[in-house]
């Protein structure tokens, strides 16, 4: 018990690290699930043929094996170091890539829920000289929403959990610091267990604040 108390600080210091990717992972995803999801539904060719690609490429491949590529592979090949600077371009990629990665499952998320609106109030919409834009802005994706709020958590609390991948290529957050400490003092399962519980108690606050944003809105589970 005492190695925890000693060691808490550290370890807090990297659960706020690893808030700090979440949030940043989790609004990239978002911004790259909407992007991608409204290419997949393009009318045109090249566009899904593009969003296509990115979700078939980062779906079928490890996070893991993506983190080495991104991370620790392309500075082999391009000056990205110099470009961006041998400190920031790590995180920088390592958020990047998480992005990308959690992208491609809420691309699906995503026009999946698009495709759940009725098509008679896009017809609606469509007699009252409403735009494409205009008709996705303000009928389609509200209602799409409310039905993408249960899944679009789930993929939140997955991208918390799927930060603990960043430890492996030299991302200071929760693991890494974990490990820092148990390399220190040998404490392996107090340590552990404490880690456990940081991720239980984030991914239990998501989940719930989802249930609470589920009865606010009333989402239709039908």
């Amino acid at each position: 018990m005492n190695t925890i108390w000693q060691n808490l600080p550290v370890i807090l210091d990297g659960l706020r690290l690893t808030i700090q990717y979440s949030i940043v992972a989790i609004i990239l995803m978002v911004i790259i699930g909407l992007i991608a999801a409204l290419m997949r539904l393009s009318k045109s060719a090249v566009l899904r043929w593009i969003a296509t690609a990115y979700v078939e490429i980062f779906r079928s491949t490890p996070l893991l094996v993506q983190l080495f590529f991104i991370v620790l592979g392309l500075p082999a090949i391009l000056p990205v170091n110099q470009w961006f600077g041998q400190l920031t371009y790590p995180i920088l990629a390592a958020a990047v890539t998480l992005g990308l990665n959690e992208g491609a499952y809420v691309t699906e998320i995503i026009r999946a829920g698009i495709l759940g609106v009725d098509r008679g109030q896009k017809e609606a919409a469509a007699s009252i000289a409403m735009t494409n834009f205009q008709t996705m802005r303000y009928i389609v994706l509200p209602q799409a929403f409310k039905r993408m709020i249960p899944p679009l958590v789930n993929q939140a609390a997955q991208t918390i959990k799927d930060t603990s991948l960043l430890a492996p290529v030299g991302i200071i957050e929760l693991v890494y610091k974990g490990e820092v400490v148990i390399s220190a003092t040998f404490a392996s399962f107090s340590i552990w267990g404490l880690i456990a519980v940081l991720y239980f108690i984030i991914i239990f606050a998501v989940s719930k604040c989802a249930s609470y944003l589920e009865r606010r809105l009333q989402v239709d589970k039908r």
